[in-house]
Order: structure tokens, then C-alpha cells, then sequence
């Protein structure tokens, strides 16, 4: 079928941490807003339906994986990604995050090091933080206009403390789909030093045409069993209030460990029975929607850059390679964070991801989230020209 992803949804049906929390922080209803993580889009209609079916049954008990939702999964990374994954390597969690503190809390000790490479959302810092783990940047650097791993920087940043590296796959901000040859490089490493890698793989299914993800877990036998890969339909298929994600790891030690992590708080009974059959439908009935739906994001980047090659030359524009996200350079302007905050959030009255908060390379940058209609993302593009016509 054909989706309209030009439609405008009914912003009085809604209540959102994107929209309407930030309306009501500012105490300004007319905020565009293109901050929070999520997609101004209705979901897949496969996904709709799924779980319109349970909503007909009307039994919201404790849900049961059949064996179509594991189906499902393994198709998808084999269909989309050509790693061939088993039942027994999959389990779940409520959403990415809650996975990182398992592992952290299972894989190191109060004081060991956490590797991330900034910027990267600010989560990853504050889960290492909040469990008294120590957090160490490698910060990407950018050749000819593209981010890379710092290679010899992580290489100076491994201590016998260091116990695990956090990876962002897709990266999110900057759009990155890492390549066969990055990763293994990256991986080799790790290995030599006994570094657990922990790949957050959220983003997934929303890479731009001519990219493929991969993810690092199918390098080899080796890094699978040296990787623990998390992933989830919430980022890719718009479903993020759903609360279901997946813990894919080879490796039953890993396995082992997590389901330990669980029985802390009771996390392996229960889970939310929507998650799962929206879970199922999106991996198993959704390519056409993702396909159409990287079509639209493409052309909104294009809108982006085209918009600030004309209006704001000033301005560098990083292209992605995934995500629905664009990575801007507002260095030029000379304004400290706090400054740059200002100038979107109170003379542009438009609502973006600051940079600074994601770590060491962010400060100056903004990352404004384009998964939404053509029309919404212009008058943003506009309203952000004319805060800044207002400057000189």
C-alpha cells in the first residue's frame, strides 16, 4: 500500500514527551518541535492491525511468545542484514536502556572503565554514571567531512579497567552506518584486550539508499561470541511507547548473566503483550512501509540541505547514512551553549537536540530529528532562518 507520510496528525488526540511536554515547559503551544526520538508518523498499518486484534479480544493478560514472533526476528536480520541469528540467542527487555544496566551491573565492577564514543546520547553516560562505573571518551573524529573512529585515541584509552565498550550502530547523532571494514577493526581490538562490546543497534532498519547495516555481531564466530547486540522495532517502525526491545547475544555465558540481571527486579515475567505482537508484525510485515518511509526521511534531509546551502551557507550539514536524524554545525555563530539554546528554543521557537549534551564534539552542534511531515520540517527551516536574520 501506499503511505502518506505528508499527513499532519491531530495534535489534540496527543500527548507526547516530543510535542506537548515541551509546549507545556515553555508554556508555548506554538513550538515545533524536533527533538525527542520519535517520528511525527502513524505506524505501519500491519502494526495497527496486529494490535488492533488484540484490542478485540480485549485480554490484556500476561503474553506468550509463539513461535511466529522468534520467526519473525530471524527473518528480519536474515532478510535485511544476512546474519543468521538462533532462537536461543534472543531474549527481551522493556527497551534498550534497561539492558545497558543490566550488563554493565553483570560484566563490570563498581570503578572499571565504559568506553563510548561521543557525541552519543547522553544516556550512555548517565547509566555508566548512575552505577558507579567510570565513563571514557573516544570521541569520533571527522576526515574530509566524515565522522570516523579516532582508532589510535581508543587504542590510548584502554586500561586493565577497561571492561567494556558501548557501541552505537547506526550512530545516533551523527548518522554514521559503520562499514564491514570499521568494525573489524574496532572488534579485533576489543578482543585483544577482553573488551565485552555492548552494540546498541536501535536504528537499525532506517539506513539511507546504498547502505546497509551490519551489524558487528556477524563479523565473525569470534566477535559474536565477544558482542551483545540490542535492537528493538521502536526507533525504525515508530512504536517506542510500547516498551519492547531484544537482548541478541550467541554467547550463553552473556545469556546466562542477563537472565541473572533480571531476576533482581523480576523484568523476565510479565512484558507488554502489545510489544510483542507489534514486535512480530513490524520484522515480519513492514518492509514496504520502512522502504517508503526512508524515501520520504531522504528527501526531507535534501529539503535540510538545500534549505541551509541557500539560506544559512554558514551552516555545515553532515549527510547521513541512517537515522532519522541531521547533524548541523552552528559554530559559526560564536554562541555558548546556553546561548545556542536560547536562540532555537526562544527566538527561533523551534525545539532540537543540543549538542553539548552528547558528550565531548558536541558543543556548537545541533541534531534536528526530520522524521516528519515536509510542510512541519519547513516552517521550522524558516522560522530558524528568520531568528537568525535577526541577529545581524
Amino acid at each position: 500500500m501506499k503511505y502518506n507520510f505528508d499527513e499532519v496528525l491531530d495534535r489534540s488526540k496527543l500527548s507526547t514527551m516530543k510535542w506537548e511536554a515541551q509546549m507545556k515547559r515553555k508554556n508555548d503551544d506554538s513550538l515545533l518541535c524536533f527533538g525527542t526520538a520519535d517520528m511525527d508518523f502513524k505506524s505501519a498499518q500491519p502494526i495497527i492491525d496486529a494490535i488492533q486484534k488484540v484490542v478485540d479480544v480485549g485480554h490484556f493478560g500476561y503474553p506468550y511468545k509463539r513461535q511466529s514472533y522468534y520467526d519473525a526476528i530471524i527473518g528480519w536480520f536474515k532478510r535485511r542484514c544476512n546474519w543468521e541469528i538462533r532462537q536461543e540467542w534472543i531474549a527481551n527487555s522493556l527497551s534498550i536502556y534497561p539492558a545497558f544496566q543490566s550488563f554493565i551491573d553483570g560484566l563490570t565492577e563498581v570503578g572499571d572503565e565504559v568506553i563510548i564514543q561521543t557525541p552519543v546520547h547522553f544516556v550512555f553516560e548517565e547509566i555508566i554514571h548512575a552505577n558507579g562505573r567510570i565513563t571514557v571518551e573516544n570521541p569520533l573524529q571527522i576526515k574530509d567531512g566524515k565522522y570516523i573512529f579516532n582508532i589510535e585515541d581508543f587504542k590510548a584509552k584502554i586500561s586493565p579497567k577497561t571492561k567494556l565498550l558501548i557501541l552505537c550502530n547506526p550512530q545516533n547523532p551523527v548518522g554514521r552506518v559503520w562499514t564491514r571494514e570499521e568494525l573489524t577493526e574496532i572488534a579485533n581490538i576489543c578482543l585483544q584486550h577482553g573488551i565485552v562490546i555492548l552494540s546498541d543497534e536501535v536504528y537499525m532498519g532506517l539506513t539511507y539508499e546504498g547502505y546497509t547495516h551490519i551489524p558487528i555481531a556477524s563479523i565473525s564466530k569470534e566477535v559474536s561470541l565477544n558482542t551483545i547486540t540490542l535492537a528493538s522495532p521502536s526507533k525504525s517502525f515508530n512504536v517506542t511507547g510500547l516498551k519492547h526491545s531484544l537482548v541478541i547475544t550467541e554467547n550463553q555465558k552473556f545469556q546466562e548473566i542477563y537472565q541473572n540481571e533480571l531476576l533482581k527486579n523480576d523484568q523476565h515475567f510479565g512484558e507488554s503483550i502489545f510489544g510483542h505482537v507489534a514486535t512480530e508484525a513490524a520484522f515480519a510485515h513492514c518492509d514496504e512501509w520502512i522502504e517508503q518511509l526512508m524515501t520520504y526521511v531522504e528527501g526531507n534531509y535534501h529539503t535540510v540541505y538545500e534549505f541551509m546551502k541557500i539560506n544559512l551557507p554558514e551552516v555545515k550539514v553532515y549527510k547521513p547514512e541512517s537515522t532519522y536524524f541531521v547533524w548541523l554545525d552552528f559554530n559559526f555563530l560564536g554562541m555558548s551553549d546556553s546561548e545556542l539554546t536560547s536562540f532555537f528554543e526562544d527566538q527561533a521557537r523551534t525545539i532540537v537536540n543540543q549538542g553539548y549534551s552528547l558528550g565531548t564534539g558536541g558543543s556548537g552542534f545541533i541534531r534536528i530529528n526530520i522524521g516528519c511531515p515536509k510542510q512541519i520540517l519547513e516552517q521550522g527551516l524558516q522560522r530558524i532562518k528568520n531568528a537568525y536574520d535577526q541577529l545581524k
